[in-house]
């Protein structure tokens, strides 16, 4: 073999051998970001695990938030549609994350735009944070759909999402549009529910929520306005729901 074939043999071994190095170093490098993330024990008695927020919270003094050590994780509107983005989002997400709640984004499903759009404007948003759990779909109204308009347009938004990130994304809704709409198809799925009641959220055709999201009206140290605060299912936790 001629001395310039075996030159450029040698540089095309050496940039595969670079590029195998680079692979594995990311990869080593997420899986490290995974282990060292700290789960925050349930505390025996606490009456909430969470919160989740909008724009409609304005600025949040994440610091003060957190100095509640009930508060564990907070679900963040991310998108809306298929172009709206909270100009709040990337801020909550690192400040949240920087004073140690885990964080999960959420969706708001529209029935005016395409389910193709919506996917590509939350995953988009998504990309530009680390994700520490589950994303969550967000299904308050139908629109002009028919029932089986929603739940075939939410099954396609769930099924591109759980391709994107090999995990079922959680599903928001309130009790009585979720029994009424959506079960249960999507009974399976994690569930995020808002009844705000003493009575914890009752799904029908045999379902269960994950997260029960009791009031609307919550008050908190750090949040100007009202903020939803939700506990975990007495069966379900925080770890089941990580990224």
């Amino acid at each position: 073999m001629k001395p310039m074939a075996m030159k450029w043999i040698k540089q095309i071994w050496l940039v595969l051998v670079l590029g195998i190095v680079v692979v594995l170093a990311a990869c080593s490098s997420q899986g490290s970001r995974r282990d060292e993330r700290h789960v925050p024990p349930r505390r025996d008695g606490a009456l909430i695990d969470g919160i989740d927020v909008s724009s409609h919270q304005g600025d949040i003094n994440w610091e003060k938030v957190t100095a509640n050590d009930d508060i564990r994780f907070a679900y963040i509107k991310a998108t809306e549609g298929a172009t709206y983005q909270s100009p709040h989002y990337a801020y909550n997400v690192r400040e949240a994350q920087r004073h140690g709640l885990l964080v999960g984004s959420y969706h708001y499903l529209s029935t005016t735009s395409t389910i193709r759009q919506q996917y590509a404007n939350f995953v988009r948003a998504l990309s530009s944070v680390p994700q520490d759990l589950i994303p969550m779909i967000d299904v308050e109204d139908r629109g002009a759909w028919s029932r089986s308009q929603l739940i075939d347009s939410l099954a396609l938004l769930a099924d591109m999402l759980e391709h994107h990130y090999k995990h079922r994304p959680m599903i928001y809704s309130t009790m009585d549009f979720y029994n009424q709409n959506l079960s249960p198809q999507f009974n399976k799925y994690p569930l995020y529910i808002g009844r705000y009641s003493t009575a914890r959220p009752s799904i029908s055709w045999d379902g269960d929520y994950t997260i029960w999201q009791f009031t609307e009206d919550g008050i908190m140290a750090g949040i100007n306005v009202y903020v939803d605060m939700a506990r975990f299912h007495s069966d379900h936790d925080l770890p089941e729901l990580l990224l």
